[in-house]
This record gives structure tokens, C-alpha cells and sequence, in this order.
């Protein structure tokens, strides 16, 4: 399977200096040259989860990615269309 980001590194890597990886873009973290997870910064998660919300039921989504209260709460009020 290829990354579906521009920047990789390897596992090894990423143990060296784990902080050091998480940037303005997202980065994909290879085992054997595979992708095993990606890095993401809090904006671009945040971003990320509220475009899914705008697409699928805050509720639902909270409910399958395990998010908190508090997330579902910031969504609902962001955009008076989900309530």
C-alpha cells in the first residue's frame, strides 16, 4: 500500500525524535516501507474531522471514531445546520 502524503519516514525514525515529525503537513510513518499510521497536527485533525462532520452525522461520527462530548459539542455549535 503507498502513503497518501507527500512526506514519509521510517519507524526507526520517528522513535529517534517523535516530535520533531509533527509539522504544518501530515506524514506517513513506514514499517518496511509500508505505511503503519500518519502523524497529523492538531489543526489539520481538527479540520479533518469537522469537513467529515459536514458530510455524516456529528453523532454517528463521534460515536464511530470515539470522540468526546466536548468535540461533538464545539461541532454542533460551529454550524446551527447540524442541530
Amino acid at each position: 500500500m503507498k502513503s497518501l502524503v507527500d512526506q514519509e519516514i521510517s519507524i526507526s525514525e520517528f522513535r529517534r525524535s517523535p516530535t520533531k515529525h509533527f509539522g504544518y503537513s501530515p506524514v506517513a510513518v513506514l514499517l518496511r516501507g509500508r505505511p503503519r499510521g500518519y502523524l497529523l497536527s492538531v489543526d489539520h485533525f481538527e479540520v479533518m474531522l469537522a469537513a467529515i462532520a459536514e458530510c455524516e452525522d456529528p453523532v454517528k461520527l463521534k460515536e464511530k471514531l470515539g470522540l468526546s462530548d466536548a468535540w461533538l459539542e464545539k461541532i454542533l455549535s460551529k454550524d446551527s445546520d447540524f442541530q
